[in-house]
């Protein structure tokens, strides 16, 4: 009886039954190698926006240029990429500033030396875009004496500053006066 019944359901299964059965199961594989492509698509898509995003990514630095003829603090976008700045805080032991024009104005009515050197400085502040390969001269002094006074009493007020920045793709950075690198905020 046994042989009976499982000979008679082999004898049910149609060619139509083959057919569609036959179907459903490539269905099935096809739609698993469907979603595989989208997952792939995803991942390079990733890996593009990547690669977009380093092509213009800019690279804030700062350093004081004391070299023959320049006497200067510079702050430069030495990336790719343009730099929209963000939020600028320059901190000193008594006083903080959201832009430069305002620190230097207080600079210049401390009753110290800078009441009467001659120097020049550069507006930073938000909403400032730095070009890529561009330099911004913060501050520039006529002779060496003025500016090694000038960095002298940056050490006595204790100078501080922190510049965030944004690039094309609104990655965030950040530097601040005691960096060298710029770091990613997250």
């Amino acid at each position: 009886m046994g042989k009976t019944n499982s000979t008679n359901s082999w004898k049910k299964w149609s060619t139509d039954r083959v057919i569609s059965i036959s179907a459903f199961f490539i269905s099935v594989i096809s739609l698993l190698a469907l979603l595989y492509q989208s997952y792939l698509a995803r991942e390079e898509n990733k890996l593009m926006q990547k690669q977009h995003s380093a092509s213009v990514l800019p690279y804030v630095t700062q350093w004081f240029d004391n070299s023959p003829g320049a006497h200067n603090m510079v702050i430069a976008n030495e990336g790719i990429g343009p730099a929209l700045v963000k939020k600028v805080t320059i901190t000193t032991k008594d006083q903080s500033f959201t832009k430069t024009d305002d620190f230097f104005r207080s600079l210049s009515n401390s009753g110290t030396f800078l009441d009467s050197t001659h120097y020049l400085y550069s507006t930073l502040a938000k909403g400032v875009l730095i070009p890529a390969n561009s330099e911004v001269e913060i501050a520039s002094f006529d002779n060496t004496n003025d500016f090694n006074k000038f960095l002298e009493y940056l050490y006595q007020i204790q100078f501080d500053f922190l510049i965030e920045y944004e690039d094309v793709y609104g990655a965030r950075w950040s530097l601040r006066y005691d960096q060298e690198v710029p770091q990613k905020i997250e």
